[in-house]
């Protein structure tokens, strides 16, 4: 009885490994013909760039200096419910600057790229935190072709990553603007501290199942196939369909799963990044994103955001969470204004 035990066991373990194997072939063979159609829907806009083994993505337009750079970032932190996070909050895309982009390029040069593994750019090795991202941005404008110094236009997630690239690279940048700016503060003040209490290996499984399940296809099975609503001010139709797709592509949820494993660092490397000095910053805030249920601190750390700067100023825009979506004429209105105090200190008229 014992030796039939065993057998049966055996067989029932090897009948399960294969069924394994097998789902995880079809997980690969379903996910590379997603991918190929998604070529064939979306094909890219703008130039793949190498910067080392993978590529991320670039797109510019217009002339003149200082260069605008457009960075896209990952809303995720500023919903309060898990399910809304991990449906709205992903990286979006640099095309989703497309807009602002057209209205800019009248003024002067501006970019917008997409960040590893948002839009058309591969994703990046672990850890996924700002200072990654800084390092990114900096290889990717220097083998571009795009001098510096840099006007950094940062939404959401991404302010944490401009603030760390202002002081990884201080000469590279001449003026900001952060628009709903995650302070890194944030989640500590909103949310009791729960996430620092995190360990830190969470971090880093975290970023590994992202990579095996946007491999096998899981994020692809799993995809809600959720119309995309109208189209926002400044963006045509089929521009909005193709930013809609690539913010709820299977990609899109490993960079989401990557940026939230990657928190803790990142909150704590802008932490440690220390002020803009007399920089022109401003600071675009929406007083709706205390309705996600921030506790009443949204507000105060968006003005501890424009104390980074002696000549920082916190402005409120209308709308919610999407102001890259909902207030596009604010942020264009905010970019003019650096860009003509950067002109007047490089002695260039305005």
């Amino acid at each position: 009885m014992a030796a039939k035990a065993k057998t049966a066991v055996l067989t029932a373990s090897i009948v399960g490994a294969c069924i394994v194997a097998i789902a995880l072939v079809s997980g690969l063979f379903y996910e590379q013909a997603g991918r190929a159609r998604d070529r064939e829907r979306f094909p890219p806009v703008g130039r793949a760039v190498d910067i080392g083994g993978r590529t991320l993505n670039l797109d510019c337009a217009g002339e003149g200096r200082p260069p605008v750079i457009l960075e896209s970032g990952a809303p995720w932190a500023l919903y309060i419910q898990p399910r809304e996070a991990f449906e709205s909050g992903v990286p979006r895309p640099g095309y989703s600057w497309v807009g602002i982009q057209r209205e800019l390029a009248r003024l002067t040069t501006v970019c917008w790229y997409d960040p590893a593994g948002s839009g058309w750019s591969d994703l990046g090795p672990y850890p996924r935190d700002s200072a990654a991202q800084a390092r990114d941005l900096h290889a990717l404008l220097a083998r571009a072709g795009v001098p510096p110094p840099y006007v950094l236009v940062a939404e959401s997630s991404a302010a944490l990553d401009a603030h760390v690239y202002a002081e990884f690279y201080p000469a590279a940048v001449a003026g900001l603007v952060l628009v709903n700016g995650v302070h890194p503060d944030f989640l500590v003040r909103s949310r009791g501290g729960r996430i620092e209490r995190l360990p830190r290996f969470v971090g880093h499984s975290q970023d590994v199942a992202a990579q095996l399940f946007n491999q096998i296809g899981l994020y692809r099975l799993g995809h809600s196939n959720r119309p995309a609503p109208g189209a926002p001010k400044g963006i045509t139709s089929s521009e909005w369909n193709v930013i809609w797709h690539l913010t709820q592509s299977s990609k899109a949820r490993s960079a989401l799963m990557q940026d939230i494993g990657a928190w803790q660092r990142t909150a704590a490397e802008a932490r440690a990044a220390g002020s803009l000095g007399d920089r022109p910053l401003i600071v675009l805030s929406s007083e709706n994103v205390e309705a996600t249920g921030s506790g009443g601190v949204w507000m105060e750390l968006q003005t501890d955001l424009a104390r980074l700067s002696t000549r920082g100023k916190n402005i409120l825009a209308g709308g919610g969470i999407d102001l890259i979506y909902q207030a596009p004429d604010a942020i264009v209105e905010a970019t003019r204004e650096i860009v003509g105090d950067v002109r007047h200190s490089m002695g260039e008229s305005r």
